[in-house]
């Protein structure tokens, strides 16, 4: 039970990567990039300090360590692989494409997380479940489809393809040994743009 405790804090927390996409939905391409890349910057540079010298204020010490999984204490934490992630995205695909990646990567992959953790019982890979990765595919297709139809204002049937291309991809690169937070977005995004091209 701590450990899905654990588990939701750190993914509310991650909820704040929302501001990434909403940024980039009210300006443009060189905005984003300019924001994203100062904050890859600021967070590889912090990071470095706290892995060789740990965090310096004790007091914050007790709301940080929870975020980190025990993987990360002498690695770089998982917002800097979003933060990389997200700066690809925004680089190599569409405003559209883009924004949807994101999203669905903060809410899709999260979701998954803690389904996978309270419910999971049939194990796939490593740590990765039945019961998550369905959890991904699901919230996936469901927040891209949105997007488009909401926020671009594209046809039903294009946005389900897109969707479905865009969660198929998330789903299977997720159970990879490869940090997550880095490749869904740029996976999906690339799955998406692919089914653009060749289908419609």
């Amino acid at each position: 039970m701590a450990a899905l405790i654990s588990e939701i804090y750190r993914k509310c927390i991650h909820l704040i990567g929302l501001v990434v996409p909403l940024i980039y939905w009210v300006t443009s391409k060189q905005v984003i990039l300019l924001f994203l890349g100062t904050f890859l910057f600021l967070f590889l540079i912090s990071e470095l300090y706290r892995i060789k010298f740990g965090i310096p204020i004790k007091e914050a010490d007790v709301y940080v360590r929870p975020l980190i999984r025990p993987q990360e204490r002498r690695g770089v934490g998982a917002h800097v692989f979003f933060a990389g992630g997200a700066f690809v995205t925004a680089l190599a695909y569409s405003k559209d494409i883009a924004i949807a990646a994101m999203f669905l990567t903060v809410l899709a992959d999260g979701a998954a997380a803690v389904v996978g953790r309270r419910w999971g019982r049939h194990r796939l890979i490593r740590k990765k479940t039945l019961e998550g990765t369905l959890t991904l595919f699901s919230v996936a297709i469901v927040t891209t489809t949105f997007i488009f139809i909401a926020g671009f204002r594209l046809p039903f049937y294009t946005s389900l393809m897109l969707s479905l291309a865009g969660a198929v991809a998330a789903a299977c690169i997720e159970l990879l040994p490869i940090n997550d937070n880095l490749t869904i977005p740029i996976a999906a995004g690339l799955a998406m743009s692919c089914a653009r091209h060749f289908i419609f």
